[in-house]
């Protein structure tokens, strides 16, 4: 049984590829920081999995993580990077430079540390290992209100670019998924504005992008390498 790592996997998109992850048979390490009460109702329901509790703003959080995963001695065959700041729209002049500061550290930077932990647990052999890095499309262009939260789901588009043209050499595959406004309804009609917006005019579900993260670490998959993909219904 292979084992995957999420990380924000109590809620949305992270939620909904625990379960997906856990109905086609892998064992999910996921991690949570403040929906202690969902984590646990995941771990209830689906059995095989491990939620841990873990807060990406704090300093060693992503070294403390590992030390359980070796404590536990689990082979990991995949992460997910998953988990981001929630935030919200504001505008450039009103932005905090500490508050951008803490954006980019759980976006940006706690990726580089997992990646950087990962690596270093991965056995020498010729079996591929995979990463895939959650984006957003506002990484292209640049979203409403969003200079803040945007730029960081740029750099991890760029970060997958390049690293998967460095870590192909240890058989790691480095891949990225952008998602356009997601919902957890099938469809909201709130916003006409938005929806006119979209061609297939509907917003996008979790269970939807959570199906092409899977797709994507699967063997059917292995040729795909280094790329972005968009999932947003056309916009």
């Amino acid at each position: 049984m292979k084992t995957i790592l999420i990380t924000g996997g109590s809620s949305g998109i992270g939620k909904a590829l625990v379960y997906l992850a856990v109905k086609k048979g892998y064992y999910v390490v996921f991690t949570y920081n403040k929906k202690k009460n969902s984590a646990l109702k995941i771990q209830k329901k689906l059995k095989k999995c491990l939620p841990i509790k873990v807060d990406f703003l704090k300093n060693n959080s992503v070294t403390n993580l590992f030390k359980i995963l070796i404590k536990k001695k689990l082979t990991i065959d995949c992460v997910i990077n998953n988990a981001a700041f929630n935030v919200k729209r504001k505008k450039f002049l009103d932005l905090n430079i500490d508050e951008v500061k803490k954006i980019y550290k759980v976006n940006v930077f706690s990726i580089y540390e997992i990646i950087k932990h990962y690596i270093k647990l991965i056995p020498k052999n010729k079996s591929w290992k995979t990463i895939v890095n959650i984006s957003s499309t506002a990484a292209k262009f640049g979203g409403r209100l969003y200079t803040h939260y945007a730029p960081t789901k740029a750099a991890i588009e760029n970060l997958t670019l390049g690293l998967s043209k460095e870590l192909a050499k240890k058989h790691i595959r480095v891949l990225c998924v952008a998602p356009g406004i997601i919902s957890s309804k099938f469809e909201n009609r709130k916003n006409k504005k938005i929806l006119k917006s979209i061609p297939n005019g509907r917003l996008g579900t979790p269970d939807e992008v959570a199906k092409l993260v899977l797709w994507l670490i699967s063997d059917q998959a292995e040729y795909i390498n280094g790329t972005t993909i968009t999932i947003s219904g056309g916009r």
